[in-house]
């Protein structure tokens, strides 16, 4: 691969086309196997780390008793933070790594662990994106509660399959809202923004193009998903190679592969994405 072959100008469909940006991705991780592919099954694990642990505690309770409740879920919000911390550095080097072998064309030599002072921001800006989704979540959420509630035959009744179409729609409508800030770490790290900033960039960016944005994310869960097909095991590398084709999408869409975000916001040309040098 050529340097910057996987930066070209792309109009933004091409940009958000998840076949595209999951090829591109798997070759740019090829490029610098030890890095890219070993830092992303690292942060994979990581992340994991709270979700394993929690299957734990009804057991440990179990065997301890309602006594050893405490310190098991002490433990568990130990390990929940310490995970969150660790894959939110882990984050910023390999995101940056990823660029760097994306306009070289081939092996860098930024370190996987050197966050470049994206970690207090980064985790600050994962926070709020969990609390602005949960935000935007509340109106579907509440739909749904709502219909659950009148078709349970206390004030009408409502069938199976326009309960089913119902919850559809309701979760429709809550991925259609969240998907808007789920660019907002890739803002931080690859354009320095602040954490309300990065929200706003990632908004701003799904603006006009958010069932793209629905259909990106939808076939890169799919992929992922395929791994189960590999002994279960396989979700690892599948879940690796869309973790950072997310990373991939950006850089097309927003024009940050230069990494000096100055770019400006993609509305401001929506037929091209700037050039890049």
């Amino acid at each position: 691969m050529t340097p910057n072959e996987a930066l070209n100008p792309l109009t933004p469909n091409e940009a958000l086309n998840p076949l595209r940006s999951l090829n591109a991705t798997f070759e740019t991780m090829n490029l610098q196997p030890a890095h890219l592919w070993g830092g992303s099954l690292l942060l994979i694990v990581v992340e994991q780390i709270t979700g394993v642990g929690l299957q734990f505690i009804q057991p440990l309770v179990a065997v301890g008793g309602e006594a050893a409740l405490v310190f098991v879920l002490a433990g568990a919000c130990v390990a929940a933070v310490g995970s969150f911390a660790l894959a939110t550095w882990l984050m910023s080097g390999l995101f940056l790594t990823f660029r760097s072998t994306l306009q070289t064309g081939g092996p860098t030599r930024e370190g996987l662990f050197d966050h470049q002072g994206k970690f207090v921001p980064l985790i600050l800006t994962r926070l709020l994106v969990v609390i602005c989704s949960i935000l935007l979540a509340i109106p579907g959420v509440g739909l749904l509660m709502l219909l659950l509630y009148l078709g349970s035959g206390d004030v009408f009744y409502m069938g199976e399959v326009y309960l089913v179409l119902a919850f559809l729609v309701c979760y429709g409508l809550i991925i259609y809202s969240v998907i808007g800030v789920l660019f907002a770490e890739s803002a931080v790290i690859f354009e320095d923004l602040r954490p309300t900033e990065a929200i706003k960039r990632s908004w701003s960016l799904a603006s006009g193009r958010r069932w793209r944005f629905v259909w990106f994310f939808f076939v890169n869960g799919i992929f992922a998903l395929l791994g189960f097909l590999l002994c279960c095991v396989g979700i690892f590398a599948t879940s690796a190679v869309t973790r950072l084709a997310t990373a991939e999408a950006y850089l097309q869409l927003s024009g940050a592969g230069s990494g000096t975000g100055d770019e400006g916001p993609v509305e401001s040309d929506p037929e091209r994405l700037p050039d890049f040098p």
